[in-house]
C-alpha cells in the first residue's frame, strides 16, 4: 500500500509523455506504444486507447499536425484521462496481430497503472476508428463507450453487441461518400435494436475533420460508465474466436459461415434463460454478483430446462447440443495467440503470381458462400498475409484478406460485362500502382472462381481479355466484395453506381471462416484459371 501511494503521488505531480515497449508472444518482437498520464487524474484512472490511422503508427495521434487543433493531451489534462495509443503492429485494421497488440497493450497498461475497469474506452481515426469499432462490437464486455472518428464501415452484422456499448461516430460531410456508406449501415441496425449511438456529420469537414476537437470527443467518453454484471445481454459472433462475452463464451458453430447469437436473461430471480441461434457449444460461468449460486441455478436453453442444481464457484457449466450440462474447471479467458485452428494447409497460400493462390481460394470461398456461379476478386490495396502451411488458425483467415471486410453481394451480368470488367482490370503502369502500404502481390488483376480467362496486356484497352470460357449472351449471378460497389475497390468498365446489387449479409472474414471450417483442407485448386499471354 506504500508504494502505491507514492506511485500514485508521483504519478499525480506532473505529466508524463512515456514512449514504452512490451514483448510480443506472437514472434518475441518489442513492440511499442505511447501512454500519456496528465499532471491531475482521479485513481483508480479512466483510460482512452487511441488508434492511429493507415500509414501512422503509435506517435501519430499525438504529434502529427492534424491532430493538433485541441489536441489528445489537452484533452488529456482537462478530463483527467490517461490515454494511450498502441501501434497496432502497423497496417493490420487492428485485426489479427492488430488486435492482438491493443489488448496487450491494455493489459499492460492495467498492470502497471491503477486503471478504473469501469472507465475504459475507445477511439481512433480512419483506420483507428473502424478499428475502434471492430474492437468495441467483439469485446463488448470490456470497455464502457467508443468514439469511431472517420470510420471506413462498421460491421453491422454485430450491431447488436452494442445495446448496452454507447458510440459516438463522426465523420466529415465532405469526406468520401463510401465512408458515410460504410458507417450508416451499421448505426441503422443499431439504432433498430435500441442502442445508445449517435451519428454527427460535420458541415464543410472533409477526412480531418473529426479529429479537430478530442476535448468533445473525451467529453462525450466521459458520460459513460461500463456495467460488468448485466442481466440480460444479447451477443452475436462471427466466428469462435471472437465468442465470450460477459457470463457465456460460444465454442462451437452449428454451421460455420453463419451468425451465431446468444440471448441471456437472468432477470427472473435465481432462473437463467438462454435463447441460442446456430451454438452448438458454449461455456457459462455464473455471476454471483446477482445469482445465488450456492442454490439451485436453473437453467434453460431455447425453453428446456437442463440444469437446475448449485454451481460451485470455481466451476462453470459446459452446455453441448442435445442439450446437455456438465461442469467443468473454469478456463480463464485469458489473451492467447492462434488457439483456434479451423483446418491444414498443404502449402503457403499468398498473393504472388498471375493466378494467385489466395486470391484463388478466396473467390471460391466467396462463391460457396454467395451460392454464385461466378466470383470476381480484386487485391487492389491489398494488406494482408499469406496463409501459412500447416496448422491454419481462424486468425490467419481475419488477417489473409485485409483491409476489407463488409458484406459480400451479388449482381447481375452478362459474360460480356464480366469481360470487360476483367479488362479493365488487366495491369497497366497508371492503374495498377500499389500504395506504400500495401502488401506484396497487391494488383488490380481479378482472381476468379466459376470461370477461366486468359489475357495480353500488351493489347489495347477493350482488346485485352482474348479468351474466356462465358458465354457472352448468358446472364451469370456474380459475387463481389461490397467494397467493389461502394468504394470501386475494382475497376467496373464505367459501370460503378450503376449496378443493381443486392447484399448477401455474409461479411467476406466470415464466408472465409465457414469454407475453412467445412472443408477442413484449406487448399488452392491447381487450375489454370487466369492465363497471359506469351
Amino acid at each position: 500500500m506504500v508504494r502505491l501511494a507514492f506511485l500514485l503521488a508521483a504519478i499525480c505531480a506532473a505529466a508524463q509523455d512515456l514512449r514504452l515497449s512490451y514483448t510480443s508472444e506472437i514472434d518475441n518482437t518489442p513492440q511499442p506504444y505511447r501512454l500519456y498520464i496528465p499532471p491531475k487524474h482521479p485513481a483508480p484512472a479512466p483510460l482512452v486507447i487511441a488508434m492511429h490511422g493507415t500509414g501512422g503508427d503509435e506517435n501519430t495521434l499525438f504529434d502529427a499536425p492534424p491532430y493538433q487543433h485541441v489536441s489528445l493531451k489537452a484533452a488529456a489534462d482537462r478530463h483527467g484521462f490517461l490515454v494511450v495509443s498502441p501501434l497496432g503492429r502497423g497496417i493490420t485494421e487492428y485485426r489479427g496481430s492488430g488486435e492482438h497488440d491493443v489488448l496487450r497493450v491494455l493489459e499492460e497498461v492495467r498492470r502497471k497503472y491503477p486503471i478504473d475497469p469501469e472507465r475504459i474506452y475507445l477511439t481512433g481515426h480512419s483506420m483507428g476508428g473502424t478499428g475502434a469499432a471492430y474492437l468495441a462490437m467483439r469485446h463488448p464486455d470490456l470497455f464502457a463507450a467508443a468514439a469511431p472518428l472517420a470510420a471506413a464501415y462498421s460491421f453491422p452484422w454485430l450491431a447488436r453487441n452494442l445495446a448496452a456499448l454507447p458510440t459516438l461516430w463522426i465523420g466529415g460531410a465532405n469526406d468520401e461518400e463510401f465512408y458515410h456508406r460504410g458507417v450508416a449501415v451499421g448505426v441503422e441496425r443499431m439504432r433498430k435494436f435500441g442502442a445508445n449511438t449517435v451519428f454527427e456529420s460535420l458541415p464543410g469537414e472533409g477526412h480531418n475533420g473529426p479529429v479537430k476537437d478530442f476535448d468533445k470527443v473525451f467529453a462525450w467518453l466521459g458520460k459513460h460508465r461500463r456495467d460488468p454484471h448485466p442481466r440480460r445481454y444479447v451477443f452475436e459472433a462471427d466466428t469462435p474466436m471472437h465468442g465470450c462475452a460477459f457470463w457465456t463464451c460460444l465454442t462451437v458453430f452449428s454451421e460455420p459461415g453463419r451468425i451465431a447469437t446468444i440471448q441471456a436473461d437472468a432477470n427472473g430471480g435465481n432462473r437463467v434463460n438462454l435463447a441460442l441461434d446456430n451454438v452448438a457449444e458454449l461455456t457459462f460461468i455464473p455471476d454471483s454478483t446477482f445469482l445465488d449460486t450456492t442454490k439451485a441455478v436453473p437453467i434453460a436453453v431455447n425453453g428446456n430446462l437442463i440444469w437446475s442444481a448449485p454451481i460451485p464457484l470455481d466451476r462453470q457449466l459446459r452446455i453441448t447440443a442435445g442439450w446437455t450440462a456438465a461442469l467443468e474447471p473454469i478456463e480463464p479467458r485469458a489473451i492467447s495467440w492462434r488457439n483456434h485452428p479451423v483446418g491444414r494447409a498443404p502449402h503457403t497460400l499468398d498473393m504472388m503470381g498471375t493466378q494467385k493462390p489466395l486470391g484463388t481460394w478466396i473467390a471460391d470461398a466467396m462463391r460457396a458462400a454467395a451460392k454464385a456461379d461466378i466470383a470476381l476478386y480484386g487485391g487492389w490495396a491489398y494488406r494482408g498475409l499469406p496463409i501459412p502451411e500447416g496448422t491454419v488458425d481462424i486468425v490467419d483467415l481475419l488477417q489473409c484478406s485485409r483491409p476489407f471486410d463488409q458484406y459480400l453481394v451479388t449482381v447481375q451480368l452478362t459474360g460480356h460485362a464480366i469481360a470487360q470488367i476483367l479488362d479493365d482490370n488487366v495491369p497497366h503502369p497508371k492503374k495498377d500502382q500499389p500504395l506504400r502500404v500495401d502488401s506484396p502481390g497487391a494488383s488490380r488483376l481479378v482472381q476468379v472462381s466459376g470461370m477461366s480467362y486468359a489475357f495480353d496486356p500488351n493489347q489495347s484497352d477493350g482488346h485485352k481479355i482474348i479468351a474466356t470460357s462465358l458465354d457472352p449472351e448468358r446472364v451469370y449471378t456474380v459475387a463481389l466484395e461490397g467494397q467493389v460497389v461502394e468504394r470501386q475497390s475494382m475497376l467496373l468498365a464505367g459501370r460503378f453506381r450503376r449496378l443493381d446489387y443486392r447484399s448477401t449479409e455474409i461479411p467476406l472474414t466470415m464466408a472465409l471462416y465457414g469454407y475453412a471450417a467445412k472443408s477442413a483442407s484449406i487448399v488452392a485448386p491447381r487450375d489454370e484459371r487466369i492465363r497471359q499471354a506469351k
